[in-house]
């Protein structure tokens, strides 16, 4: 058992304080500090760094006459080095899964391995279903995409991570459809929490997200964004279309970003009838939540377009009347049923 002194950290500090400061050359320095730091990880185990260190921070070490500082500066150097290790296993576990992915003998979807990656890891029975679903909507191209370049229009610090707490909200109900679509996030190359890091659920089981433009992985004549500054009302489900939907959950956000983007890239572009079919409170915002145009869009496909059932998940606080809404009075739960039924059958 080590027997630790009375005054050792005065001992210490003094030696090393009076050595620098009667020290010029640096690298003799640098090997005074190097043997505090492996005395310290030795007897007090004490975090160091391993490898070299920044010239910075040894000008800092240099002038600290503080032992407590320059062990908090320690640990600091040291759970740095460990932070960029990590970062560089998940950018080499990274790299091959794109150039696994990127295999051009492979003759699926290049977005359905992210979902059959970790679907042997699920044990839950009532995920096995929507997972699978989603799996054969990804191997067959059916996808529905969020734009995430909107970034600028929120916080900065947060967008990615809210904007991924939205689309989780898309799966409550896919139970209700037997042929659900697969979400790509997209566009996030200039995102601010995303940019410098492996995207956090790029291999989700249930959407993927990728830096890459949706103009670039799709074929633009499938593309159609849904803005609801768009002049052209949408008539009917396209089952060979991709709808794209703007990542901007701001309602405060007045601007037609989404139409003027659509515009801007030579893409189709439709807004929902709303209006046709809904009657909205004087203060309720048309706006609806991701969640909400997702089911709204598979209830379309589902019914053969019928929107008085697509409708039925646009919320009621937001709603006055309904069309057709005295043959349709029934409840919520007799809503969810009767969209199930329809659904599979």
């Amino acid at each position: 058992m080590h027997i630790r002194h009375r005054g050792w950290e005065h001992t210490l500090l003094r030696h090393v304080t009076q050595s620098l400061d009667q020290i010029n050359d640096e690298d003799t320095k640098k090997n005074v500090l190097w043997e505090e730091m492996h005395w310290l990880n030795q007897y007090w185990a004490q975090p160091i760094p391993k490898s070299s260190i920044v010239p910075k921070y040894w000008q800092r070490l240099f002038i600290v006459k503080s032992l407590n500082t320059r062990r908090e500066l320690y640990e600091y150097l040291y759970d740095e080095e460990a932070r960029r290790e990590r970062h560089r296993l998940r950018m080499e576990k990274r790299k091959e899964s794109i150039i696994a992915m990127s295999d051009p003998s492979r003759l699926e979807s290049p977005f359905h391995k992210t979902i059959f990656a970790t679907l042997d890891m699920k044990y839950n029975p009532h995920r096995w279903s929507n997972l699978y679903a989603l799996a054969q909507a990804a191997r067959l191209g059916d996808f529905f995409v969020i734009d995430g370049g909107f970034e600028y229009a929120h916080a900065r610090h947060s967008y990615f991570s809210s904007l991924i707490q939205r689309v989780f909200r898309c799966f409550k109900h896919i139970n209700h459809f037997h042929s659900p679509a697969y979400i790509i996030i997209s566009d996030l190359s200039n995102n601010f929490q995303t940019c410098h890091y492996p995207l956090p659920h790029e291999h989700s089981t249930y959407f993927h997200s990728t830096r890459e433009l949706y103009i670039d992985l799709f074929d633009k004549d499938r593309l159609i964004y849904l803005t609801p500054d768009s002049p052209n009302e949408m008539t009917h489900f396209d089952h060979d279309a991709i709808y794209i939907l703007g990542g901007i959950y701001d309602d405060e956000n007045r601007e037609p970003l989404t139409y003027q983007k659509a515009v801007r890239q030579k893409i189709r572009h439709q807004k929902l009838p709303l209006e046709k079919y809904l009657t909205f409170h004087s203060t309720s915002s048309r706006a609806l939540a991701f969640h909400e145009v997702y089911n709204i869009l598979l209830t379309l496909k589902h019914t053969n377009s019928n929107w008085i059932k697509a409708f039925r998940y646009v919320p009621k606080r937001k709603i006055a009347n309904r069309v057709e809404e005295e043959h349709n009075n029934d409840d919520d739960d007799d809503d969810e049923e009767n969209i199930e039924s329809v659904a599979f059958n």
